[in-house]
């Protein structure tokens, strides 16, 4: 009978303590999507001091006086939307470079420790990289106005964000690694909004088209696999707006790596025509066909 009492207060334990840590998995998961992750220490730049340290333009001060408000998260970046909707600010997610606390106490993973850490590091440094081509070549194509990556001295400015459950935070932007950008329309959904217009929907086509030749053209191609949840649409043109996927290539624009190139990246493009509007498909082709040729 004793040990039948003992077995059942181990048996009640044992749920009692189940039950605790799925209330804490649940609440911290909960937590997670209402604030979509969202952390300040997980914008804070790791890296050293830039060489140069200098002012940031007049024109990115002022944009920069206004106050900016959470709008998304992407794999490498949290977006945030200025009051005036014009412009977003996108943060580095520095954290995601890092490997688990458990993993850099280790002393018995080493090897694996050391792996992710190579991983981690290239991860952060072709991300980097990206960000300082769309900068200093692409600004056209992706309507950026703004690159700070390296810590500074110089902004001496506290961004003033609210989170998605619209809590203030004051951010030190020279300890920040961020984006700025012109606030563009989704071009999947302005892609949706022209699905029954064939003329609209082929100037969208056309318009994607020759943006992304004009990567081409300077050296680089976009290494994104979605092309279309990762466009904009600004000014009656349609802009590449994931700034972490470019790429330095040789010999772009030789014709048969031209081609190669293109239909790699316009085949989630081609699923949405395929399933949306299928001649346009065919206006793709042809397109990419066409300047092709030309070349």
């Amino acid at each position: 009978m004793k040990k039948k009492t003992i077995s059942m207060k181990f048996i009640s334990i044992t749920l009692k303590t189940i039950v605790f840590l799925s209330l804490i998995c649940i609440t911290a998961k909960s937590w997670q999507l209402l604030t979509d992750g969202f952390r300040k220490d997980k914008i804070s730049s790791d890296l050293s001091v830039a060489p140069q340290d200098m002012n940031i333009p007049p024109e990115i001060d002022k944009i920069l006086d206004q106050k900016f408000k959470y709008l998304s998260k992407g794999c490498q970046t949290y977006v945030f939307e200025s009051f005036d909707q014009n412009y977003v600010i996108k943060f580095v997610r520095f954290h995601r470079y890092k490997i688990p606390l458990w993993l850099r106490v280790s002393s018995f993973l080493e090897k694996h420790k050391n792996k992710r850490l190579f991983y981690k590091n290239k991860l952060l440094q072709d991300s980097l990289k990206s960000y300082e081509i769309a900068y200093n070549y692409l600004k056209d194509e992706t309507a950026t106005i703004y690159v700070h990556l390296n810590k500074t001295r110089s902004i001496n400015k506290n961004l003033q964000i609210f989170d998605r459950l619209n809590r203030k935070y004051l951010v030190d932007l020279d300890s920040s690694g961020f984006i700025i950008q012109k606030k563009v329309k989704i071009f999947q959904d302005v892609l949706n909004h022209n699905k029954n217009s064939e003329i609209e929907l082929k100037k969208l086509a056309h318009s994607f088209l020759y943006t992304t030749k004009s990567l081409y053209q300077k050296g680089f191609i976009n290494d994104d696999y979605n092309c279309v949840k990762n466009s904009g649409f600004i000014d009656g043109k349609v802009i590449h707006t994931d700034l972490g996927s470019f790429l330095p290539k040789d010999h772009l624009m030789e014709k048969q790596n031209f081609e190669n190139e293109f239909y790699r990246f316009v085949r989630y493009f081609k699923k949405w025509s395929d399933k949306n509007a299928p001649f346009l498909s065919t206006y793709v082709d042809e397109e990419i066909k066409n300047m092709s040729q030309a070349l």
